[in-house]
């Protein structure tokens, strides 16, 4: 599927877009699905019991409110989609579309290490990962324990797991402490505070209302937690404008907040315009992964083919950063996946634009411990105007480079 380009909607086309208020990818789901109703998401300025009443007549119901994108989570009969895309006051629906995971020497190659070396290690800043939830890793509770909260829109539990462990190592790229491993699988961040919303149930599957409910808790909760960063290691290939994307909403939302959105860049290329949403967003500082080869040599990288790339209308990814055969924290409630490559208990090795993801907020974390009044933007142009070329790749492969931690916090 070709990726729509991401500043080419004009007035006209976004008037065209709206008038027809229904997506194309639900209509096409509805016909051959054969159950009564289909999942949607519906966005509409229309009060909670007139817009209940309306979709409860035709044996429709409401799932829950999504106030980030100012729409629903509902399921509509699938006989009376157009019906419902006719009353005044919903704007527009889209599909609830299945989203997917984008699944030592990394951290001196993008020179975190000398930054820790420093004294910056993310103290005092919290992380939030929405992802597979998070195992309670020694490198996260020891010395102290710093998965400060947990929440869980999968399956409603309180206390922190992980059973997938895709969520587990991401978290670990960003802010393990390495303390099973003396230090030697160290994240980027390792002092930094771990908020973890399980939105991927254990086949590091999601819905698009669930991934936005986690973010909608992320919101509420910004200031209780202070959480200043947001890392996203999933995606699903765009089919909606911008604009009109509940996933790229959330996160334009959540950066307006204050709140630095780190996100994949998808694993679906080499091809041009491959970026995952919602690593479309203009806003969101959007992260291709780099092969690196594990020397600390950068003459030697290569962006890899997998990571997603950008085209003549979507400047993306907007950094890179290593996401080949990255060490990090395993999770002690699943077995290993075939993929992945066991180092010892408790660390394993995987790949993707997911390992590149975290790195990049844990950057941005140390930016923010130096300095906490930086802005978004402020953040997302030190980081890539410090970073660093890969060989020949152009700018929609690699975007501005790879990150530079070092140069980074001396613009700080």
């Amino acid at each position: 599927m070709n990726i729509i380009p991401l500043f080419a909607f004009s007035k006209i086309a976004k008037e065209i877009y709206t008038l027809q208020k229904i997506d194309k990818r639900l209509l096409s789901k509805a016909s051959y699905l054969r159950s009564e109703c289909v999942p949607a998401i519906l966005y509409s300025n229309l009060p909670y019991e007139t817009l209940k009443s309306k979709i409860e007549k035709f044996g429709g119901s409401i799932k829950f409110e999504l106030p980030i994108i100012k729409g629903w989570s509902v399921n509509l009969p699938c006989d009376k989609l157009k019906h419902f895309a006719s009353i005044k006051g919903i704007h527009f629906i889209a599909e609830d579309s299945l989203v997917k995971l984008q699944l030592h020497i990394a951290t001196q190659e993008i020179a975190s290490r000398k930054a820790n070396d420093l004294g910056y290690t993310g103290k005092g800043i919290t992380i939030a990962f929405l992802d597979t939830g998070i195992y309670p890793h020694p490198d996260f509770t020891k010395p102290k324990n710093r998965i400060i909260a947990f929440y869980d829109v999968v399956n409603g539990k309180k206390q922190p797991y992980d059973d997938n462990g895709h969520g587990t190592h991401v978290a670990g790229d960003a802010a393990g402490n390495g303390y099973a491993s003396n230090g030697k699988y160290k994240g980027v961040a390792p002092e930094a505070n771990i908020v973890a919303v399980k939105v991927l149930d254990s086949y590091g599957r999601s819905s698009s209302s669930d991934i936005l409910a986690g973010m909608q808790w992320v919101l509420d909760n910004k200031e209780k937690y202070n959480i200043r960063i947001v890392s996203l290691s999933i995606g699903e290939t765009p089919a909606l404008p911008t604009f009109l994307d509940p996933l790229v909403r959330g996160v334009d939302t959540l950066w307006k907040n204050g709140i630095v959105v780190v996100v994949a860049a998808g694993n679906s290329g080499p091809n041009y315009n491959s970026i995952t949403s919602p690593g479309t967003s203009r806003n969101a500082i959007t992260v291709g992964a780099v092969d690196d080869k594990r020397t600390p040599d950068i003459e030697d990288d290569e962006v890899a083919k997998f990571s997603g790339r950008g085209g003549p209308y979507l400047y993306k990814p907007d950094v890179v950063a290593p996401g080949v055969k990255i060490v990090s924290t395993a999770s002690g409630n699943v077995p290993f996946g075939a993929d992945e490559i066991m180092i010892n208990k408790p660390y394993r090795s995987a790949t993707g634009t997911s390992m590149a993801t975290p790195m990049v907020a844990g950057a941005v974390a140390l930016l923010l411990e130096k300095n906490p009044r930086l802005t978004n933007v402020e953040i997302k142009n030190i980081l890539k105007n410090t970073a660093t070329k890969i060989n020949e790749a152009g700018l929609w492969t690699q975007g501005s480079g790879m990150i530079n931690i070092e140069e980074a916090l001396k613009k700080v």
